[in-house]
């Protein structure tokens, strides 16, 4: 499965109401494209969603008194807020925080990576996991709600499900301080990341057909590592905007 990332409505999320990168490129190449998510089954009525949803919503404010100002903006509509989303796959996701481990432990980055890299074999990663002073969102969680306050927390999703969630301020601080370690690039910079780096272009398309020029194995780490920041930061940009969650979609 690969990884989307996504910013928007939790209420358009669950209705389904929103394309991947992918889905959006395949209906401007007229390209067929079939998604697949982990735990996949019907979609509940729009109405039974916002319902649910707002409830939760609720319950989470709730919960988090005296740790948030309550008032700030978080959108739950399914057709009026815009969402942002895109596709860092696994490999980019995993390069970021590759790099970002390497830097802060001091040590060099891996200049490549392999296609199937699973970094929780890394030795890099152990020593990070084992030896980090402060808890980093972009390793423990999946779900970013729209406040700016840093925060990591135990939740349940509307769903029941058990999850450790964080917040957009939490994962904007650690973009900053990934950006600040080594990069320091400004914001023009980032957002040319998202086209100039990242996978290289295996394939192209013809009549309406994806033909393949090659078959990469190896990935340059930091060039995905970048790919990958951009898209966060591009995200954590339309949340702070919109006032809307961040996914982890797969």
């Amino acid at each position: 499965m690969g990884l989307d990332v996504y910013s928007g409505c939790l209420v358009r999320y669950y209705s389904r109401n929103w394309l991947t990168s992918v889905q959006q490129f395949g209906i401007a190449n007229g390209i067929n494209v079939n998604i697949v998510r982990a735990n996949d089954g019907e979609t509940a009525p729009v109405e039974d969603i916002i319902t649910g949803v707002t409830q939760w919503r609720s319950a989470v404010i709730q919960g988090l008194e005296g740790h948030i100002d309550p008032q700030q903006l978080w959108n739950e509509d399914n057709d009026v807020t815009p969402y942002y989303t895109a596709k860092p796959d696994w490999c980019a996701y995993e390069a970021l925080q590759l790099f970002f481990a390497a830097k802060y432990l001091g040590e060099r980055v891996p200049e490549t990576i392999q296609k199937d890299f699973n970094i929780f074999d890394h030795p890099i990663y152990k020593r990070f996991m084992k030896t980090k002073q402060s808890r980093y969102s972009l390793f423990e969680c999946e779900w970013w709600l729209p406040f700016s306050e840093s925060l990591i927390f135990p939740a349940r999703l509307p769903t029941g499900h058990e999850r450790l969630f964080s917040t957009v301020g939490q994962l904007n601080a650690e973009l900053k301080e990934i950006n600040a370690i080594d990069w320091k690039a400004d914001k023009q910079t980032i957002l040319s990341w998202e086209h100039d780096e990242g996978y290289p272009d295996d394939a192209y398309i013809k009549d309406g057909r994806i033909e393949m020029v090659q078959r990469s194995d190896e990935y340059n780490t930091e060039s995905l590592a970048k790919f990958a920041f951009s898209i966060f930061w591009q995200a954590v940009k339309h949340s702070r905007k919109h006032g809307t969650m961040i996914i982890l979609d797969y």
